[in-house]
């Protein structure tokens, strides 16, 4: 998966255009401060068909960073109303993305092309009264970012939605109660707040809530103009007023097998097969209700004209990986692990695979270590920095104290995310995906039986189809019974018809997984599919179910006008899902002392998961929860553990340190990473591979350089000084003698590379050849100074170091495909051991590697799909 081209766009901080009463002259040094990349968007692609400026830089759009937005609300509201000014124009407000909502971002837009803009994302429709907050996350998603599809109209067909009934499910949710309390005045006062109340009913589910299908000619077109290296076979979509996925099936054939010759639409209107269509159910149109004048055909018709009148295109948001590209362990989030019911000693169990995956990498493995780096047999050379060039000409590099500085540093933060619950596990993010058997018989009229029971699930990956019990989690998670226990199965209707649908967790319909899950859907959430069984046994799976039975509830309509719209976005600036979320966290980690106390902790948090939902769909609905005054008083320390979530975090002062399984395995964690940290290299290492014995030093050069490289050292411990007590700036207060407040030794950073240059151009002047530098520097930090800094041969003397390194032949991982088993396949190919003499592969994350020599560029493949780095695996992940 790629990801669309990037745009420049200014991004100011509210609190500066207050300062400059929303007027600002900026220098074009100065605009260069605040440009951020943002990914295209049919919004982006409207404004370049207005103004006919298809330039990396976007002019005609500025956002603006509201985030704490509460202190300044009549300044706000100004600026939503009045608008901004930079550099002489007039910029007004403008949409909103999801996230942008979430994060507090505004846009506002070039006046002068406003109201065009305006008048083709509305194509024309106008509504006296309307939800609007709901209207306006419609419209906002013309800002998703999303791959632009010129020029192509494919079949659309609008099929109705499928709802059923499930019986008899032991659920709580939330309730009004009236409170009696006393003010600080001594008045007594009634108040309404939310209380969790239990009960069995029956559910009314919308069983494929956001998704369709598609057929096979579809995704071959989709990739084709997308570009995309593997085949996009379940598909994100964006257009105006439509959002949502389909999957790729083959429903010609699934239909003609049971005599189906044509489907019927939401209108009543026939389609038969003559031509590959894309069929989305009606709850991916949101446009139809705005639409509507004939209630037939034609207003499917009218859509369409007026998408074609104002030039707008469909858009690709997303798409699956293919199973080579899919991870098969994924690092998880402390959430789905502090609400698990497990005994120390099995709770830490689950930390075993990131401790070896980071002392295997520090100690120098070669395979780990390799594959850590992005160091394939296969990489591309353009893909490499100095310290992989020199681990690629000779493998023993990966010894040389540099190199495994750099490593170390690498692994920092994976450490640090450690301790706050983020390890790996045998586990990957999957689409959340309604059963396509049952949507086909669905929409072709056919009884609707489906491929799947109440209690399983479909999925698979690079080593065949899954089977047995998983965990499906999805984020956030709040409470316990958000944790839901599937059965892996599969069959043949199955395995004829969806063995191709990568990267997707199919779940049954015939259950409430997806309401149990936070009310996720199956518009593009992202569930995580684990097999670990010792999360299992933490698991009650007859705990009742916690829903939220008003999901749907939206605010009472109101006038769309611009006074209108203004309190709606200020009403959606209040964002309390990281509120919301921590102080489930604070009542997770709390020790109870008595059954009934554990008891009051679980409705708090229940109740703190439907407020969370609404928090997240507060855009949308208009409709939010506050958390009640008891729950809030005391939810406010949190655990020690997420002194490592974050920046934010690591600045709080007060901690609790609960005996709760994550603090106590946060401290046994701190004490492992001191002893990774300052561990001796395990191998020798032999740095003469680094001279060049041919070049003979002369000694008034070695001196320049031996003063020059002294005091590096001296100012680099200066500065490492520095920066440590800026960075403990309670405990050195006093020494750093006002030099600086706590707010600036929060945003403080040394310009490293500032000094870096500093030194490198200091060495060239005494010493201007690169290879005699590199002799030098490395006879510095190995034989006269061997316990001093030896950044400096990189800092200074990389480019000589590099031709000087003694080139040696070795072998680098290649995904073993040989190693893997065909999910297609009738049956599984053996994985070779270690002990293989014949092909010794290797793991790694879950996916077997065997040792190769490096193939040159003019061999290599570009396309290294098949091994996203940790990195490159997240981005995509957290993207979507």
């Amino acid at each position: 998966m790629h990801a669309p081209k990037s745009y420049s766009v200014r991004k100011f901080p509210l609190k500066l255009l207050i300062d400059h009463q929303y007027h600002l002259e900026l220098t074009p040094r100065e605009e260069q401060l605040y440009l951020v990349k943002q990914q295209d968007n049919q919004l982006f692609r409207l404004i370049r068909s207005i103004t006919g400026n298809s330039g990396e830089f976007q002019p005609c759009l500025v956002f603006v960073n509201c985030k704490g937005g509460k202190s300044y609300e009549s300044e706000l509201f100004t600026l939503i109303r009045v608008g901004l000014w930079l550099g002489g124009r007039h910029y007004v407000i403008s949409e909103r993305s999801a996230s942008m909502t979430r994060s507090g971002i505004l846009s506002f837009i070039d006046e002068t092309i406003g109201e065009e803009v305006n008048r083709r994302i509305t194509m024309e429709i106008h509504m006296e009264h309307t939800v609007l907050s709901k209207y306006y996350a419609y419209r906002g998603l013309l800002l998703s970012s999303c791959h632009c599809l010129e020029n192509w109209y494919p079949k659309i067909v609008i099929v109705p939605d499928y709802e059923r009934v499930i019986p008899a499910q032991k659920i709580r949710f939330a309730v009004d109660q009236k409170i009696c309390f006393t003010d600080k005045n001594g008045a007594e006062r009634d108040w309404v707040q939310k209380e969790i109340a239990q009960d069995t009913v029956d559910v009314r589910i919308n069983v494929f809530d956001g998704s369709g299908i598609h057929h096979p000619a579809i995704t071959a077109r989709v990739r084709e103009l997308t570009g995309s290296r593997t085949a996009p076979t379940t598909i994100l979509w964006r257009a105006p007023y439509i959002k949502g996925v389909t999957h790729e099936m083959d429903y010609e054939t699934f239909y003609r097998e049971r005599g189906v010759d044509r489907i019927t639409d939401v209108w009543g209107r026939e389609h038969d097969f003559s031509q590959p269509m894309i069929l989305m159910t009606e709850s991916m149109y949101k446009g139809k209700k705005y639409f509507e004048q004939h209630k037939d055909y034609t207003d499917w018709e009218r859509y369409w004209e007026c998408f074609r009148k104002f030039g707008h295109c469909i858009g690709v948001a997303k798409w699956n990986y293919s199973v080579e590209e899919e991870p098969l362990y994924t690092r998880a989030n402390y959430q789905i692990l502090q609400d698990l019911n497990l005994s120390y000693q099995d709770f830490a169990s689950l930390a075993r695979y990131s401790i070896g995956w980071a002392e295997r990498i520090v100690s120098g493995d070669p395979l780990t270590a390799c594959c850590f780096l992005g160091l394939f047999a296969d990489t591309p050379e353009e893909s490499l920095n100095d310290y992989t060039r020199a681990v690629l000409k000779n493998s023993e590099m990966l010894k040389e104290d540099g190199v495994r500085s750099y490593l170390i540093s690498l692994l920092r933060k994976y450490r640090d995310d450690f301790k706050c619950g983020k390890l790996f596990l045998k586990s990957a993010f999957k689409f959340l995906t309604a059963d396509p058997i049952l949507l086909m018989e669905h929409i072709g009229g056919l009884e609707p039986t489906g491929a799947l029971q109440a209690d399983e699930f479909y999925s698979f990956d690079i080593h065949g189809p899954y089977r047995g019990k998983r965990l499906i989690e999805r984020n956030p998670h709040i409470c316990r019974s958000e944790h839901v226990i599937l059965n892996a199965v599969t069959n043949d209707l199955l395995d004829r018809y969806c063995s191709h649908l990568s990267n997707t967790c199919i779940i049954n319909g015939k259950s409430i997984t997806p309401q149990r899950l936070n009310g996720a859907d199956f518009d593009g959430d992202l569930v995580l599919v684990v097999d670990e069984p010792v999360m299992l046994k933490g698991v009650d799976p007859d705990i009742p179910i916690v829903m939220d039975m008003e999901d749907k509830a939206t605010a009472m309509e109101e006038p769309d006008t611009p006074e209108g719209r203004a309190l709606m976005i200020m009403r959606t600036m209040n964002n309390i899902i990281g509120e919301t979320s921590n102080c489930a966290t604070v009542y997770h980690n709390k020790m109870p002392r008595t059954p009934e106390q554990k008891a009051v902790y679980e409705s708090y948090i229940d109740l703190l998961s439907i407020i969370n939902g609404k928090a997240i769909d507060y855009a949308k609905t208009g409709m939010l929860y506050q958390i009640p005054r008891n729950i809030a008083k005391y939810g406010h320390t949190l655990p020690y553990f997420m002194k490592y979530a974050g920046p934010y975090y690591s600045s709080l002062k007060e901690f609790s340190r609960s005996q709760s399984n994550l603090n106590r395995l946060c401290l046994e964690l701190e004490k492992w990473d001191k002893t990774l940290r300052f561990a001796k290299p395990c191998a020798q290492f032999d740095y003469r591979i680094m001279l060049d014995p041919d070049i003979t030093v002369p000694a008034g050069t070695f001196e320049a350089v031996e003063q020059i490289y002294l005091d590096f050292c001296r100012e680099m411990g200066e500065l490492g000084r520095e920066q440590s007590m800026i960075r403990n700036y309670d405990k050195y207060k006093d020494e750093l003698d006002g030099r600086i407040t706590r707010k600036d030794a929060q945003a403080f950073l040394i310009n490293w590379q500032f000094y870096y240059d500093k030194y490198r151009n200091a060495c060239k002047e005494v010493c201007p050849d690169a290879k005699l530098l590199a002799n030098i520097a490395v006879l510095l930090c190995y034989e006269k100074y061997p316990k001093k800094n030896k950044k400096f041969i990189w800092r200074v003397a990389a480019d000589g170091l590099l031709e000087n390194i003694r080139a040696r032949d070795g072998l680098f991982p290649l995904l073993d495909e040989q190693g893997q088993i065909d999910p297609k396949g009738p049956s599984p190919i053996p994985v070779c051991e270690e002990n293989d003499a014949d092909r010794e592969t290797y793991e790694y994350l879950g996916k077997r590697y065997r040792l190769s020599p490096y193939l040159e560029a003019s061999q290599n493949q570009t396309d290294n799909s098949n091994h996203l780095t940790i990195n490159q695996a997240e981005e995509v992940i957290y993207d979507r």
